[in-house]
């Protein structure tokens, strides 16, 4: 008798979950995007965007991912956004997104703004930290002024690069330590708004304005007060003159009878 001989399929690995699937801001802060000049032709207008700030950590590792949010702009999905995973059991920090980075607008510093804010960070927490290197994908720069453009924005950062093709398009970005890292940006491009200062800006401008306000007022006062004083010596003026004529007619009078 034949026995069937076929063995059962291998079951599938089950996903690896996601330990921060559910993470949500915690809080925010604005940004100006400054305007972009090409000689006299103006690019791009001044703008205000919105980072949204994920910070979160489960067990041994923690996450801190800053999102781009722009009024009136629609971006593709899994866009505008950079993030680091903090694991500190094996001391080791990566820069993400895996998938590749992609940001819009483009050409607005917003790239090495971010990088530089999570850099930042990192250096404030983890200074110690290896650093896993990030993988470089081609689809990443799909032209040559986009690929000038993120080597300039790893060399800045403090990346060592190297390439697995003649184009430089693939390769990886490495540093040792976190310390080694360069928490740059091109503030002609981008400024932080921080609220508190503004606030407070806000506040001392207010305070000027009812001090001179003030000021205002007491200098109408006493305008006022002159103007009626003025109007009184006027009338008193009047009274002598008209006084002295009636007494010069008087005189006047007596001498002639």
């Amino acid at each position: 008798m034949n026995e069937d001989l076929t063995h059962p399929e291998a079951p599938e690995s089950p996903p690896v979950r996601d330990p921060f699937a559910h993470a949500r801001p915690s809080e925010y802060y604005w940004i100006q995007l400054k305007p972009v000049f090409k000689g006299r032709l103006m690019l791009h207008g001044e703008r205000l965007a919105q980072i949204a700030v994920t910070r979160e950590r489960v067990a041994q590792l923690e996450l801190l991912r800053l999102q781009i949010r722009i009024e009136d702009e629609t971006v593709p999905p899994d866009t505008n956004f950079m993030e680091v995973l903090i694991d500190h059991r094996h001391h080791r920090v990566r820069f993400g997104p895996l998938s590749g980075l992609r940001i819009f607008p483009p050409q607005r510093g917003l790239a090495g703004f971010m990088l530089a804010q999570l850099i930042d960070w990192c250096q404030r927490h983890c200074a110690d930290y290896a650093v896993t290197p990030i993988v470089l994908h081609a689809s990443e720069v799909p032209s040559e002024e986009t690929r000038q453009m993120r080597e300039r924005l790893l060399k800045r950062a403090g990346f060592h690069l190297t390439w697995s093709n003649d184009a430089r398009t693939e390769g990886k970005a490495q540093a040792n330590r976190v310390s080694d890292l360069v928490a740059s940006w091109n503030v002609e491009r981008v400024q932080q708004l921080h609220i508190a200062d503004t606030l407070r800006q806000l506040r001392e401008q207010e305070t000027l304005n009812r001090q001179q306000q003030a000021q205002l007022t007491s200098l109408q006062a006493t305008l006022d007060e002159y103007k009626r004083n003025d109007i009184g010596h006027r009338f008193a003026i009047g009274c002598l003159i008209v006084f002295s004529i009636f007494q010069a007619l008087m005189l006047l009078w007596v001498v002639l009878r």
